[in-house]
């Protein structure tokens, strides 16, 4: 009996060791930066398409970062994809999404040429935020259609990867 304690303790032990570090292992890290809210911590650019909303297959994930790479080596314009959880401290997607391209710095910083889609299907919000040097070729109201038109129709039938794939194929038609 005594043989039998000691072997569930060790294996509750062991199982606790285990999730913890695959915790540690699969959190996203941060970035720290000053904004008009203070100090925020924001999750960290991990590439092109950031799914931190676990929207996206490995692949549907693959082929977004393979467009807007192609067109990125062509044109120069950085196009970065974002789902979220939370937009906190921020009261709205517009504000947050802001922050966040300027905190990873989305774009070039003499052309200020990057556009970050922020997505949250928790909290129902989109935003295409755009850079300054963008503004001429891809205006909010040409943003907004864009969202209306190409994104929402396929998010409202859960296809997010349809929604983000279209939704960047009319970008880049913009764009170029």
């Amino acid at each position: 009996m005594n043989t039998l304690k000691k072997f569930l303790f060790l294996f509750a032990l062991l199982t606790c060791l285990f999730s913890s570090c695959q915790l540690f292992h699969t959190s996203p890290s941060q970035v720290t930066s000053e904004s008009a809210k203070g100090k925020v911590v924001f999750p960290k650019a991990i590439g092109y398409v950031n799914d931190f909303e676990n929207l996206l297959s490995v692949e549907e994930e693959e082929l977004l970062s393979k467009i807007v790479k192609e067109h990125e080596a062509t044109y120069g314009d950085q196009i970065v994809i974002v789902t979220l959880t939370s937009i906190a401290p921020y009261e709205n997607i517009n504000d947050y999404s802001l922050a966040l391209a300027n905190a990873w710095g989305v774009g070039q910083k003499d052309k200020n040429n990057g556009v970050l889609i922020a997505l949250s299907k928790e909290l129902r919000a989109i935003r295409i935020q755009n850079g300054m040097g963008i503004e001429k070729r891809l205006t909010d109201a040409e943003t907004a259609a864009i969202i209306d038109t190409h994104m929402i129709p396929a998010f409202k039938e859960d296809k997010y990867f349809l929604g983000l794939k279209n939704g960047v194929k009319a970008i880049l038609i913009e764009l170029k």
